[in-house]
């Protein structure tokens, strides 16, 4: 069987990141079976490599295969393979398959430890970490959630959410990282994790291999409501957010006490962060003439930190109300794997928390931007205020923050998506 239904069937699902390039398969790697052949459907992980003519550019997918004898399978065939006692099998997508979600869920159920693992006697290998998950067991009902786009989500029963990594990147995923540290050390700001699955396959060359973190579990928070569809209903209600953002700020600032005392820190000239700032400042004006009236004084502030040392740590680096939950618990952080157009190495190098702390000033402004006329605050917003107090008192630091004015809300109101933004 050609590739060509795969490659069509990897090109065309929405988590494929390379929209609009011509792509070709250069490779298709078959991990280890979590169902063998003969407990149909047999189930396994594969992981293709695709290519982009023309460039040297290459990125690596996960797909869920479900395999069965030719004449027992129903849907569309996107591969095959040939089992030395059952013959050439058709594989289809498992994304939907209920058996294909107890099989992963069964690699990290299995694991004989907090650390346990299979390894097959392959050249490819699986590992399944387990944190905790006593109440998990196999055969739980499941459903893939719809409203994934990068990744693949898979619900069980109320109880936990599996997330199925599809554009891998190599080595540690910075989300599982993150909440495999937040769990350990007892954080109440993040889902706890359950485990996560790694593999590792061999590459071209035979000193080569590669290895990545493919999924991860973790607890399903009951009644959980998206942080910034819940915020626009609180403000379309003409309720205040005060209280709420002052919650949120102590719960991130929790998270950056934790992120601290557990990855590398270091520090930055202040003068270099000035000159970046002024040179992005001048791009950004040229693009938006109506930032002219607030240049000046943003050149004052960004040259203030000249002759300064400036602290920087592990950061969320995407932070905005559509990477939180509101939950009966209170406020939950979610997506610790950074900015999406920004490298891993990038995403993963210490920064300041000032980041963090503009992308939820900056997600509040364009909620409020949302709100009846009625109900919208005309001045610096009293939420923005409650939110940098709770942060600085939590991190021991004397943060000078308010929320943007009104007129700079106008400038702002066109950027809309789940309350983010440009991000600098």
């Amino acid at each position: 069987m050609s590739g060509e239904p795969l490659l069509d069937h990897i090109t065309a699902a929405r988590w494929f990141g390379g929209k609009g390039r011509s792509a070709e398969l250069i490779g298709l790697t078959p991990l280890g079976w979590l169902r063998p052949p003969g407990q149909w459907p047999a189930v396994r992980q594969e992981i293709a490599a695709i290519g982009y003519p023309g460039s040297t550019d290459h990125d690596f997918y996960q797909l869920l295969i479900s395999y069965r004898p030719h004449d027992q399978q129903s849907g569309a065939v996107i591969t095959e393979t040939t089992d030395a006692e059952h013959g050439v099998l058709a594989g289809v997508d498992g994304t939907d398959d209920p058996a294909a979600h107890d099989a992963l869920l069964g690699l990290v159920l299995d694991a004989s430890s907090p650390t346990g693992s299979k390894t097959p006697a392959d050249a490819t290998s699986l590992v399944g970490h387990r944190l905790g998950g006593d109440h998990l067991t196999p055969g739980l009902p499941s459903r893939v959630f719809g409203g994934e786009q990068s990744n693949t989500s898979i619900l069980f029963a109320h109880l936990a959410i599996l997330k199925m990594f599809r554009r891998i990147e190599l080595g540690r995923n910075l989300d599982v990282e993150t909440h495999d540290v937040l769990t350990r050390t007892g954080s109440d700001a993040v889902a706890r994790l359950i485990g996560w699955i790694e593999g590792s396959w061999p590459g071209p060359d035979p000193n080569v291999s590669f290895g990545a973190d493919l999924a991860m579990i973790t607890e399903l928070l009951p009644e959980a409501r998206d942080g910034w569809e819940y915020a626009l209903a609180e403000l379309r209600a003409g309720q205040d957010f005060t209280a709420e953002a002052h919650r949120l700020g102590r719960a991130l600032a929790g998270v950056h006490d934790l992120l601290r005392q557990n990855f590398p820190t270091s520090t930055i000239d202040g003068g270099e962060v000035a000159a970046i700032m002024n040179d992005r400042l001048d791009v950004a004006a040229r693009a938006a003439p109506q930032l002219a009236p607030y240049a000046e004084g943003l050149r004052r502030t960004f040259d203030s930190l000249a002759g300064r040392t400036l602290e920087v740590q592990r950061v969320h680096g995407d932070f905005h109300l559509g990477q939180t939950l509101h939950t009966p618990r209170g406020w939950k952080i979610i997506d610790f794997e950074g900015e999406p157009a920004k490298t891993l190495a990038e995403r993963s190098r210490p920064d300041s928390v000032w980041r963090d702390l503009a992308g939820a000033l900056r997600s509040f402004d364009y909620a409020a931007a949302h709100s009846p006329p009625a109900v919208r605050p005309t001045g610096p917003r009293p939420a923005s205020r409650r939110f940098c107090r709770a942060t600085s008192i939590r991190t021991r630091k004397r943060l000078t923050c308010c929320g943007p004015t009104s007129r700079t809300r106008r400038s702002t109101r066109s950027s809309t998506r789940r309350g983010t933004g440009p991000t600098g």
